[in-house]
């Protein structure tokens, strides 16, 4: 039981105590006289009293009164108290007599219709109860009822909306597909033209590269014609000194030449990494430096001579040194001291100029490649067709030297004798200086 039928049962309890103390203590008070009661309240009880009237009508209250409480339960209400009109009772009031009256057996009937109005009470009651207990019924299933069909609104509510929920969303995504597809699209365009901008700017780079390259080729390729040429005009001095020093020529050689009393020394790195200079003047590879100059201070034009045996220096590429070793006073040489080295590189002559002061640390000149033994013999077979056809007037010596697709040179020996009445005399050498070389204008 809940606290609010505990407190209303507690209301009530405590009126009918009130109500049965005040009937007791007033004796003024109205009262309903039933058979078998005295007026005067229920402390003088006659022939044939009874409560039992009244605990049924207590009884009768109290039923109602939990039904009501059941009914406003089950619906959510609250309990109001519903007071219904008693129903009239015959009652035969009977005069206050001192004494008793005798028992008789007209008097019999009287405490018959008194039990026989009491079970019509009871019966009554029943009815009523059948009757409340029906209408709460009825009641609660119209409760249910309406419960049942606000739920299945709301479940129908509820569905429609999410429909139209799964509707809004169907119509979001598919803004969204399309709005991704047309980004997609605008990035796929933009990459696409980024993309074509790249490649245009890789050609143009690409072109610019190929045209630095083809421009330093060129200048290459117009160095190494001048230095051939330089070198070709050196030749016959270079030929003057190496003969004076008794100095051997080859198919590769390397040559310094200097035109003062100070040392320079020549340092040739061959393709094994082994050095040839003063110190180690022969190598394992049959490279050998057979002429160092001006140890003493002994000649005004010296030259430095490394050597390969013909057909013998391996291939590979090979490195050139320039080494200022010492300053001879003799004669008051000044600084810078320039030099000419010349390399032959298995017929290709190539000359390198510089210039050195005492002190400076020793200075890479050059590097140059050697081919291998079968290059060689087609190197070989090309010059000798290039002789023939020198010979034979088909072309002149000075259009083999310019020939950048042929070697110049097999050696500083034959090939030089070919060439050498093509070439005009040079300019005597005055001694202040490198040789001098034609110019090429």
């Amino acid at each position: 039981m809940d606290t609010g039928s505990i407190l209303v049962l507690g209301i009530l309890g405590g009126g009918f105590v009130l109500g049965v103390w005040f009937i007791l203590v007033r004796r003024d008070a109205a009262l309903e006289v039933r058979q078998g009661m005295v007026a005067d309240g229920l402390r003088a009880p006659v022939k044939g009293s009874s409560f039992s009237s009244a605990r049924s009508e207590f009884e009768r209250k109290l039923l109602m009164i939990e039904a009501e409480r059941r009914r406003r339960n089950l619906s959510g209400g609250s309990i109001t108290l519903i007071q219904q009109e008693p129903q009239p009772v015959a009652v035969a009031v009977e005069p206050v007599v001192d004494t008793p009256p005798p028992e008789t057996e007209e008097e019999q009937p009287d405490h018959d219709d008194e039990e026989e109005s009491e079970e019509e009470m009871l019966e009554r009651r029943r009815l009523r109860d059948e009757e409340w207990a029906r209408r709460s019924e009825e009641e609660e299933r119209r409760r249910l009822e309406e419960e049942e069909a606000a739920l299945a609104e709301q479940q129908e509510r509820l569905k429609k909306e999410q429909e139209e929920q799964a509707e809004r969303d169907r119509i979001a995504a598919e803004k969204a597909a399309e709005e991704a597809r047309l980004n997609a699209e605008r990035d796929a365009a933009a990459q696409a033209e980024r993309d074509a901008e790249e490649a245009a700017r890789q050609a143009e780079l690409a072109a610019a590269e190929e045209q630095r390259l083809a421009e330093i080729r060129a200048a290459q390729e117009k160095e190494a014609l001048e230095r051939r040429e330089a070198a070709s005009r050196a030749l016959e001095e270079l030929r003057a000194r190496l003969e004076r020093e008794g100095a051997r020529s080859s198919d590769v050689q390397v040559s310094l030449m200097w035109n003062n009393y100070n040392d320079l020394d020549l340092h040739v790195v061959c393709p094994s990494g082994e050095r040839i200079h003063g110190g180690n003047r022969k190598s394992a590879c049959n490279g050998e430096l057979d002429v160092d100059a001006n140890v003493r201070p002994d000649s005004r034009k010296p030259v430095e001579n490394v050597v390969w045996p013909e057909g013998e220096a391996p291939a590979g590429t090979y490195q050139v040194f320039v080494h200022y070793y010492k300053k001879h006073k003799k004669r008051r040489s000044k600084d810078p001291t320039k030099f000419q080295v010349i390399a032959n590189a298995y017929g290709d002559l190539m000359e390198y100029a510089g210039e050195l002061t005492f002190g400076e640390e020793i200075q890479l000149v050059c590097t140059f490649n050697v081919p291998t033994m079968e290059e060689r013999e087609r190197i070989k077979r090309d010059l000798e067709e290039q002789v023939r056809r020198a010979e034979s007037g088909e072309v002149s010596a000075s259009q083999i030297i310019a020939d950048e697709a042929t070697p110049k040179q097999v050696e500083f020996g034959d090939l030089v004798d070919e060439i050498e009445s093509e070439i005009a005399d040079l300019p005597e050498d005055d001694g202040s200086g490198v040789p001098p070389a034609p110019s090429l204008d």
